[in-house]
């Protein structure tokens, strides 16, 4: 799984509309950031596609294969990976075992123990606290865990959700930097949540903005971070607001 299509995707919580008619088509090897602002359906858009929560209208696809109906475990075999906001690393179990948690759908189990080496290779905090329990982590050093632990599970298609929530710039740099390295060395596509459309457009991509659950831009970051079209989408009223 490396090229994704949304076609006319739906969501709803109940009687709530989180996502309507959402369509995007992202090519393998992309670096795609969602932004836009709280409640526009970023973090429904990223759990929609790796079937945490089930669709309500429209298809996801995959390489051509269907994804929509599918369970997160069958998505997962297909080669996608999310690391959800929060983090949610276990934290009575060490580093170490975190990162094995991650390997658990993995047929090639001979090359698990070199992926470990990795991580701690491209986290080095992480190699020098491996047998700490993760719940003793930084909220930095816990968000490396998280990609690491995504990362044991031998992606092509990586989803983050809100990777620099919570932490200080320098941490945020360090993730990123180690995030788009990763993709330049595994050929990994990447779909990222980022509220900060000046932290996406120094990273580079490209961006697609979301506003009360529809796609309301999708371009280039770089060009979008002083666009009108993203002060809109923030601070601009919505259409029945405006009306009214």
């Amino acid at each position: 799984m490396s090229k994704l299509g949304v076609f006319d995707v739906s969501v709803r919580y109940g009687k709530v509309p989180a996502l309507t008619d959402v369509t995007l088509q992202i090519e393998e090897g992309e670096r795609v950031f969602i932004s836009g602002p709280n409640g526009a359906g970023k973090s429904s858009l990223l759990n929609a596609i790796c079937g945490a929560v089930a669709t309500t209208h429209g298809r996801i696809e995959a390489d051509g294969d269907l994804l929509t109906g599918r369970s997160p475990e069958a998505i997962a075999r297909l080669g996608l990976t999310m690391v959800p906001e929060g983090r949610e690393i276990f934290g009575t179990l060490t580093v170490e075992e975190n990162l094995r948690v991650g390997t658990g759908l993995r047929r090639d189990r001979t090359a698990v123990e070199s992926d470990i080496e990795e991580v701690y290779q491209n986290f080095p905090i992480l190699g020098e606290r491996r047998h700490a329990n993760a719940g003793a982590l930084s909220g930095g050093q816990q968000q490396m865990l998280a990609i690491g632990r995504g990362l044991m599970t031998n992606p092509k298609l990586m989803l983050v959700d809100e990777p620099s929530l919570g932490l200080a710039p320098n941490i945020v740099d360090q993730v990123y930097e180690t995030l788009v390295n990763l993709q330049n060395e595994r050929g990994l596509t990447l779909i990222i949540v980022e509220q900060s459309s000046a932290r996406a457009a120094r990273v580079g991509g490209r961006m697609v903005l979301l506003r009360g659950g529809s796609v309301v831009g999708d371009g280039d970051a770089a060009q979008f971070a002083e666009s009108d079209l993203l002060k809109d989408a923030y601070f601009g009223q919505d259409k029945k607001e405006s009306n009214s």
